[in-house]
C-alpha cells in the first residue's frame, strides 16, 4: 500500500504531537493505547471504539512500506505469538523527520501553505456556517450510530451542495482531511472519499 503526501504529513503531526506529550510528561515506554487519547484530542487521528485501531493500522501502514523510524522515530513495536505487533512510544533522541537533511525527503516532506493557528482560527469562524446545515431525525439511528455520533456530530447527515462547497474550499485551503473533517463534524475517512469523489 502508496504512501501519500497527506501520510507524510499526518506522520509529522503525530509524530510532533508525540514528542511534545513525552516531553511534557516526563515518560517513556507508553503502549499506543496510552498515546491514542492525545492524537484523538488534537485531531489527528479518527477516534474508534477499539482504543486506537486506526491509529494502529497508520503505524502498520507506515512499517510495512520502510518509513516508521524515519517519520515517527519515538516508535517501537514488538511482536507477539499472534499476527498482531505491541506499539511503544519513547522520547526520540535522533532527528525528526524535519530535521533529515536529505534533499529528497524534504521534497517528500513539505510543510503545508496554511499553519495550523491559522487553520484553528478559519474553522472557528466557519463553524456558524455548519450550524446552519440541515439536520436529520436521529430518532430511528441505531446505538452504533449514535455512539458515532458522539465522537462525529454529523455523521449520518445528509450531503448538501453547500456542504460539499464547504469542504472543497475548506481542503484547499487546509491540505488537511482531518481539519476538515473537524470542521464538517465528519468521520476523516468520509470525507476523504467525499474529497476524492469531487476531485
Amino acid at each position: 500500500m502508496d504512501i501519500s503526501h497527506e501520510d507524510f504529513q499526518r506522520a509529522k503531526r503525530i509524530s510532533r504531537a508525540i514528542q511534545e506529550y513525552l516531553e511534557l510528561t516526563n515518560q517513556d515506554g507508553l503502549r499506543s493505547t496510552d498515546i491514542y487519547p492525545v492524537l484523538a484530542k488534537k485531531g489527528l487521528i479518527e477516534k474508534d471504539r477499539h482504543n486506537g485501531l486506526h491509529f494502529r493500522k497508520f503505524l502498520r501502514k507506515l512499517k510495512d512500506n520502510n518509513l516508521l523510524k524515519s517519520l515517527i522515530p519515538q516508535c517501537e513495536y514488538r511482536h507477539t505469538k499472534t499476527e498482531f505487533l505491541e506499539w511503544y512510544f519513547y522520547r526520540s533522541i535522533v532527528k525528526t523527520s524535519d530535521e533529515i537533511n536529505s534533499t529528497t525527503e524534504r521534497k517528500k516532506l513539505i510543510v503545508p501553505e496554511t499553519a495550523e493557528e491559522e487553520i484553528n482560527e478559519l474553522i472557528e469562524k466557519a463553524k456558524k456556517h455548519i450550524a446552519k446545515l440541515p439536520k436529520r431525525d436521529t430518532s430511528e439511528f441505531t446505538p452504533q450510530m449514535n455512539e458515532i455520533r458522539n465522537n462525529y456530530p454529523r455523521a449520518y447527515e445528509i450531503w448538501t451542495e453547500r456542504e460539499i462547497e464547504i469542504m472543497i474550499r475548506a481542503y484547499n485551503k487546509f491540505k488537511r482531511i482531518d481539519k476538515v473533517a473537524e470542521l464538517l463534524q465528519r468521520q476523516p475517512s468520509v470525507v476523504k472519499e467525499r474529497i476524492d469523489n469531487n476531485k
